[in-house]
């Protein structure tokens, strides 16, 4: 009844985590969003500080050409024009030399002619020098400045620098291809973010799914644990905090399956006993009705014969005899049965211990086929003890004798007259094995563990013969036979029952 009342709410929490909820969906969020923000990040650091850097990386490399050609002029250009010219082309930058009064002594447009003579700078180069830092010119060497076109853009960014020779270089990288990049580069960082946003949500969207594949296997586990169905177990490879979670719950899966168990062994087993016991109390009942019949029979007859005896309902001498052996026949009956049950207790109690000597195993069989000679020979039974051997028994005579009568007598009352009596003995290593077998009605198999139990009566009938039907006999015989460290049982044969008992062995 538990395990229904709470599946729904468990259907009910599984529908709970689905779609948006669930932790793959949210790890795909999570890496969507991340990617999101890492490309709108760059594209506004490119739309606020591209110029900026663009610039600062011109003049690094202008300051970079001008050490370059500080470092080799000796003041004749000749030398460097290759050089000059291999500086111009990889850094697509103007390289103009001025000596002291201005004159161009080498320019990227305006190259000094075949015969060495030399321009005169246009003005708006002149211009532009006299806009450089004429303090930070001589503390440094070089300063930097920016020539603007029409429209008040940078359009070259310039370093004016002294060689050596106290010549002038002039830089001058040109800018106007710096908007035109900008708006390349940011349609391009758009696109290509875009792109990369797309393959982070494939990405994602897969390592999602194998990051939260061993946790919903441990969830649809958790789930099976909560319905006591311990078959599934947790199969990923993970070495990390996951796998550890996993065999943390396949441990405690198994060790829950192993404590459930046994707490069902514990209850089959309570079970069984509260069902022994009562059992046993129905036995004990059954029992209580039976000894009060049929100790109320000889009580009453007794009491009836002896008020006769007393208002002498009868004068001859030969019916007094005969009530007088009536009620002694009744005494000894009763006597007989109260003994039992005190032996019975005795012997269960350990209050009687065996005394153990060695004795034949035929001389005690035929003591007990001579002391039920008279029962067996009413019935006219044929009893058999050829199959009893010379082994030597090592247990207590009288307990033995005791066990091995009521075998013999349980067999007379239930063999059909002229039936067959066969007492037996076998070996093997350990035991020695006697076997009493009659001809007769077989045991039903419900009754071969029951028979032994005290209280059980297999005949129903309330029987007075030989003082029997007192369900005690089989259960003396099982308890002397513990007390030696033996054994006892039934089996049905092919013509009957046999009843047996084992000893071990005198070593």
């Amino acid at each position: 009844m538990k395990t229904h009342a709470f599946r729904p709410q468990q259907e009910e929490n599984g529908k709970r985590y689905r779609g948006i909820h669930t932790l793959k969906f949210r790890f795909f969020s999570c890496v969507a969003l991340t990617a999101a923000i890492y490309i709108v990040v760059i594209i506004l650091l490119n739309l606020l500080f591209f110029q900026r850097y663009y610039l600062v990386e011109k003049k690094q490399n202008l300051t970079k050409v001008y050490q370059h050609i500080n470092a080799c002029y000796t003041g004749d250009v000749t030398v460097l024009e290759d050089e000059l010219k291999h500086l111009e082309k990889n850094n697509n930058i103007r390289i103009s030399i001025l000596n002291q009064y201005d004159q161009t002594l080498y320019d990227t447009i305006y190259q000094h002619d075949r015969n060495g003579r030399n321009f005169v700078m246009e003005d708006p180069l002149r211009q532009t020098i006299y806009v450089y830092n004429s303090e930070e010119l001589e503390k440094k060497g070089y300063t930097f400045s920016s020539l603007q076109d029409s429209d008040g853009q940078v359009a070259y960014i310039a370093l004016l620098g002294k060689l050596q020779n106290e010549d002038t270089v002039l830089l001058r990288i040109p800018t106007t291809a710096l908007k035109e990049e900008r708006s390349v580069n940011l349609a391009f960082l758009i696109i290509s973010g875009f792109a990369a946003l797309f393959a982070c949500l494939v990405a994602g969207f897969f390592i999602g799914g194998k990051f939260t594949r061993p946790i919903t296997e441990m969830t649809q586990l958790a789930r099976a644990i909560t319905r006591l169905d311990f078959s599934k177990k947790y199969t990923g490879t993970y070495h990390d905090e996951l796998g550890e979670l996993g065999d943390s719950l396949n441990k405690m899966s198994k060790d829950l399956e192993s404590s459930i168990h046994e707490l069902q062994q514990m209850n089959e087993q309570l079970q069984r006993e509260i069902e022994e016991k009562q059992r046993i109390d129905d036995m004990r009942k059954e029992f209580i009705i039976n000894i009060s019949h049929d100790l109320k029979t000889p009580i009453a007859l007794i009491q009836g014969y002896a008020e006769g005896l007393r208002v002498g309902i009868s004068d001859s001498e030969e019916a007094k005899n005969e009530y007088c052996d009536i009620i002694i026949d009744e005494a000894k009956r009763m006597n007989h049965l109260v003994r039992q049950l005190l032996d019975l207790s005795k012997i269960e109690l350990g209050n009687t211990v065996p005394n153990k000597t060695e004795f034949d195993a035929y001389e005690l069989a035929e003591a007990v086929v001579e002391k039920t000679q008279v029962m067996w020979q009413e019935k006219q039974l044929h009893v058999d003890v050829s199959g009893v051997g010379n082994e030597m028994l090592y247990a207590d005579y009288d307990m033995l004798e005791r066990a091995v009568m009521n075998y013999m007598t349980n067999a007379i009352d239930h063999t059909p007259t002229g039936g067959h009596i066969r007492i037996q003995t076998a070996e093997d290593a350990k035991h020695i094995v006697l076997t009493v077998e009659n001809e007769g009605s077989q045991l039903a198999q419900e009754e071969m563990d029951k028979i032994w139990d005290k209280f059980y009566k297999l005949d129903k009938s309330r029987t007075r013969v030989s003082g029997g039907g007192s369900g005690i006999g089989l259960s003396i015989v099982r308890a002397i036979m513990h007390a030696h460290n033996g054994g006892c049982g039934v089996r049905n044969v092919e013509q009957g029952v046999a009843f047996y008992l084992t000893l071990p062995k005198h070593t």
